[in-house]
């Protein structure tokens, strides 16, 4: 049987110009772009592990926006990861974060980011985000 690893991870958003903008991060090898997301560690939930993902990898903190906007999958670690996605209006941006030295940020007009990331999945649901920011 397969292993699952149940992640959590969110598309950072904001308004600037009247244009919606997704925040990409850089995968730890450099190669992509995706979104800041990790393992559900037990006795976290998965709200908690993005905010701890989001400041961690993208140096970033924000509202999140409930229910999660739904889930992706991708092969990893000789198992499947099922992530969860939430939207995230943010709210502040640091300077440095812990790993500032190996990702980097670009915030980019969510119908191109969807096109960036490396999980067709995600993309789907970065164009969802108009969306689902209108019914909230």
């Amino acid at each position: 049987m397969t292993e699952v690893f149940a992640q959590a991870g969110a598309i950072p958003y904001r308004i600037m110009d009247d244009r919606l903008e997704v925040l990409l991060i850089s995968t730890s090898s450099g190669k992509h772009l995706t979104i800041p997301k990790g393992l559900i560690d037990p006795g976290f939930s998965a709200t908690e592990t993005i905010v701890n993902e989001a400041y961690e990898e993208a140096g970033i903190e924000g509202d999140l926006v409930m229910p999660p906007m739904g889930r992706y999958r991708f092969k990893k670690w000789g198992g499947i990861c099922e992530v969860s996605v939430y939207a995230m209006a943010v709210t502040r941006e640091m300077d440095q974060w812990p790993e500032s030295s190996m990702r980097r940020r670009l915030w980019i007009e969510y119908r191109q980011a969807a096109r960036q990331v490396k999980h067709a999945d995600l993309g789907d649901l970065i164009l969802t985000l108009p969306e689902r920011l209108s019914g909230s």
